[in-house]
């Protein structure tokens, strides 16, 4: 019987054969590669090469309709569509392929290649990769190589940080990511574009990148998806004190463009917003200016972006909305996008924290808890206009603004011990803070084309303007402590009223003149002005009750002034295998500091070489291999260089240091990436080394009741290193595809604590596995095991051991069960080794679940049953090791509930029904 079943499945199968022929010389083509896609989504079914004749057969295939695609060096491609039938098998006869060397138009048609890498851009066409049923950009990123997404939906591409995604090209809501990854559909997608984030200025040299060199992901829509309308309308609720809510409308006419957004939700932020850069200019894809000066001026009314749900603490209740409007017209010679964004986010938090302070000859051990109650709201505005005015000149005008207003009361109390277990100190407090913060910035830009052949100018010019402003009041009762037994108290009653203005000007003209086809001349000035002030002061309350005791010790006006001159000139070469660029520039920077309260003003000037190199060869279509160097200033912020004390908690005393100097840092890259398009391998490798000359750091003294003062200085010595790689391989549905990341990353890092220098070495080792499994939209399978290891050592306290193990990972599986259902089930685990300060081991696994329905045709309705943590396990936990401080956090995360949810999304393309 089993025979027979054998026998009947194997008949229903069917094969193809063929054999390859050069028309012009017509000769046999041997080693030819001889692709077969499936017909509906362009997926690899098997692939074979020609034998010495020209000759090929590919057996065991289903029944249905496919691509045929046959490859060979110097001819073009070939494809065709076939259908085979079950039992009968397919012979294709001769197959001609013409050399591209006698066609009169260059004419090339490519099947939709999975993966294809174009100087620093890699491209993925989406259709590819399989998600399931109703996935968004976020569930299409998962399954794409080099990419990870974690559960806050922060993405990494290629072992970066992603910190802007864009929509063919262009800004969706402002800056943050998690609008587009979370709330487009997959099935959308045309393809997905990964490249370095970089100015336009950048791009021309060929050398550097803005931030941390981070990536930019563009999303390039399928055509079909531009015309007409699709959104979606998503709510939740647990029938008592949880909802949930979403709804997305993309409206597109021809070239225009219409978007609304909102959100209103006590489960999460509202997925709005990764890390506030807190620059002063335009963060844009291409508009943002590094100069020698960004860094001066720091914003008190800012920090972590509390609307991140990568950076919540606490339970939240969150609104957001938002529009966006886009348009071309005139042949595309004028372009405008729009686009508002209103953010509403409190918070509720408790949080306990345990530390030690280990110092070269005694340690304090250091309890604390505290309770926080916020709100912040935040209105932010983008505009960008461009005009081309004729075939050889345009401009482009861009405008940002943003207001915002927070309030914050946090209770705290805080107690040290030392190795007696005896109190050292104890501190009970309140923090009421009020801030308001309204920031515009502004840039133009004209670009002038000339007849020349890729001669071009660059002209940048920008306006940035701050305006901070903070009411606070600190409460503090504080206990000092002498062999067990009261010392002293003190007690403070304090009004803290702060304001800050910030002004930047600064244009920046880059020239490009070919000398050869292959070489470039690039020359580049830019001019930069910050002038800033900050009002910090402080007051007493006074007999009467009210507070109007001016304090002069933790009060401070100060102001600055930064002038900087920098020019650079860069050589850049390109063919079709080696991109080298390489040059230097020079930079000035002048620093005028004034003292208000001491009536002191001090004077700097900075002058120092900006070398620049890089080189790229590219050693097959889809291999290539890249180096670079690059040296730039590092600017102590206007918060480091003034001299006030800040004793928000007063029991760690910051204290500003004028006589701070300018910084450098060297950086070295290394890249490498491979793809084998018909194996599905893909492989990358990025490793790099920072080293710093007079890098900050602090300088910290601690008495005998533990009461910590620390300051910024600058040291010498400080370098760190990274590596991260990935190899990837298989594809295709039905088939297990594979990916391993070693990760890795370290330094050494001097510091000061009483005096003494502290050498810090620090090591971070990680291993992960990703294994995935599926059947089209039946079965998902994902498991991604990870371990990683955290070393440091202090040379003050060198038998201090705190070095630990962490193991984890992530597994998601999805599956279509019968009378419609799906089952969705996420699990994320971090198991952390206890050490010698925490004897405790902290292990957290959360356990998510969904159970489901579509509904209607198209199956554009769903319903669903959630549960978040099962197993009630989710807590926030942050684990520090620094230098000579050590600390464990525990705070307040939405556990355990069960959630029912419904799901309506909607489309409206020419040609098809309405959904």
């Amino acid at each position: 019987m089993l025979l027979g079943i054998f026998h009947a499945a194997y008949s229903q199968s069917t094969s193809i054969k063929g054999f390859v022929k050069d028309t012009v010389e017509n000769r046999n083509l041997p080693h030819a590669v001889v692709t077969l896609l499936r017909g509906s989504d362009s997926v690899l079914v098997k692939f074979t090469r020609t034998d010495n004749q020209g000759q090929f057969n590919i057996s065991n295939l289903e029944a249905g309709n496919y691509v045929l695609m046959v490859t060979y060096p110097k001819f073009a491609d070939y494809t065709d569509k076939i259908e085979l039938k079950a039992g009968t098998p397919g012979n294709l006869g001769i197959i001609p392929l013409t050399p591209t060397s006698v066609l009169l138009n260059e004419v090339v048609i490519r099947a939709n290649n999975t993966v294809r890498i174009k100087g620093d851009t890699t491209e993925f066409t989406a259709d590819s990769f399989k998600v399931k049923p109703g996935a968004t950009v976020e569930d299409l990123l998962k399954v794409i190589p080099g990419m990870q997404v974690n559960a806050k939906g922060e993405v990494t591409a290629q072992g970066k940080r992603v910190d802007k995604v864009l929509v063919d090209g262009e800004e969706f809501f402002g800056d943050d990511p998690t609008i587009a990854t979370q709330n487009i559909s997959a099935k959308a997608v045309d393809k997905v574009q990964v490249y370095e984030t970089k100015t336009e200025q950048d791009q021309l040299k060929g050398i550097g990148a803005t931030g941390d060199g981070n990536k930019t992901i563009n999303i390039k829509l399928k055509e079909d998806a531009k015309r007409g309308y699709f959104g979606k309308i998503e709510g939740g609720t647990n029938f008592n004190n949880l909802n949930d809510a979403k709804l997305m409308l993309n409206k597109f006419k021809g070239s225009e463009k219409i978007s609304i957004y909102g959100t209103k939700s006590n489960t999460n932020t509202g997925s709005l917003g990764w890390e506030d850069q807190g620059k002063l200019g335009i963060d844009d894809e291409d508009d943002y200016e590094y100069d020698e000066i960004g860094g001066f001026y720091y914003s008190f009314g800012s920090g972590d972006n509390e609307y991140s749900s990568w950076n919540l603490k606490g339970l939240p209740t969150a609104y957001t909305a938002g529009a966006l409007y886009a348009n071309k017209w005139r042949q595309d010679k004028q372009k405008l996008n729009l686009s508002y964004l209103y953010n509403r986010l409190g918070t509720t938090n408790n949080s306990y924290n345990l530390s030690q302070t280990l110092l070269e000859d005694t340690t304090f051990f250091n309890n604390s808890r505290s309770r926080s109650k916020g709100l912040s709201q935040q209105h932010s505005a983008r505009g960008k206009y461009e005009w081309k005015i004729d075939s050889l000149a345009s401009i482009k005008f861009n405008i940002a603004a943003l207001s915002r207003e927070k309030t914050n009361r946090t209770e705290s109390y805080s107690e040290a011990l030392n190795e007696e277990s005896e109190f050292v100190n104890n501190n009970n407090r309140i923090n009421d803070l009020v801030s308001k913060k309204k920031q515009l910035d502004n840039t133009i830009t004209y670009k002038q084309l000339f007849k020349k052949k890729n001669r071009q100018l660059t002209a940048t010019f920008r306006l940035g303007l701050v305006d901070d402003e903070s009411t606070g009041l600190l409460t503090s009762t504080s206990q000092f402590y002498t062999n067990g037994n009261v010392d002293s108290v003190d007690v403070i009653d304090q009004q803290k009223i702060n304001t800050g203005q910030s002004r930047t000007i600064g244009t920046k003209i880059t020239y490009n003149e070919p000398i050869t086809d292959k070489w470039n001349i690039v020359a580049e000035y830019s001019l930069n002005q910050n002038v800033s002030e900050s009002r910090n002061n402080s007051y007493d309350k006074a007999l009467d009750g009210k507070y109007s005791d001016f304090n002069p010790t933790f009060s401070n006006n100060f102001d600055l002034n930064a002038l900087s001159n920098s020019g650079t000139l860069t050589a850049r070469f390109i063919d079709k295998k080696l991109r080298l660029a390489f040059g230097s520039g020079i930079s000035a920077i002048r620093l005028n500091l004034d003292n208000l309260d001491a009536q002191n003003k001090t004077h700097y000037n900075f002058t120092g070489l900006t070398p620049q190199f890089q080189v790229g060869y590219k050693l097959k279509a889809q291999t290539g291999v890249s180096f670079s160097y690059r040296g730039n200033t590092v600017q102590p912020t206007l918060n480091q260089l003034q001299p006030l004390r800040n004793n928000t908690d007063p029991l760690s005393i910051y204290v500003g240091n004028p006589d701070l100097r300018v910084g450098f840092n060297h950086n070295l890259n290394f890249n490498f990436n491979d793809y084998k398009t018909l194996k599905g391998q893909y492989l990358f490798v990025n490793v790099g080394m920072n080293f710093n000359q007079h890098a900050i750091t602090n300088y910290s003294s601690v008495d005998e009741f533990g009461k910590t003062t620390y300051m910024p200085i600058n040291v010498d010595g400080n370098r760190s290193w990274y590596m991260w790689s990935a190899f990837n391989t298989g594809q295709g549905e039905k088939k297990l595809i594979h990916e391993i990341s070693p990760q890795a990353n370290g330094g050494r890092n001097v510091n000061y604590i009483n005096g003494k220098e502290n050498i810090n070495t620090y090591t971070t080792l990680m291993l992960q596995y990703n294994i995935r499994y599926n059947i089209q939209e039946k079965l998902n399978v994902s498991i991604g095991p990870m371990i990683s290891r955290n070393i440091s050592e202090s040379s003050l306290r060198p038998t201090a051991n705190n070095n630990y193990w962490t193991y984890g990972g992530r597994a998601n599986v999805y599956v279509k069960l019968p009378g419609g259902l799906d089952f969705d089930s996420d699990v994320q685990s971090n198991l952390r080794q206890k050490t010698s300060a925490f004897p405790n081991p902290v292990n957290i696994t959360v356990w998510n679940a969904s159970l489901g329905r579509t509904f209607f045709k198209n199956k554009n309705l769903r319903l669903s049953f959630v549960a978040h943590d099962i197993l009630n396990q989710n807590i926030g936990f942050n684990r520090t090791i620094n230098s000579n401080f050590v600390s464990e956090q525990r705070y307040d995360q939405l556990a355990q509930y069960f959630m029912f949810n419904i799901r309506w999304t909607f489309t409206k393309m020419p040609g098809m029904t309405k959904e």
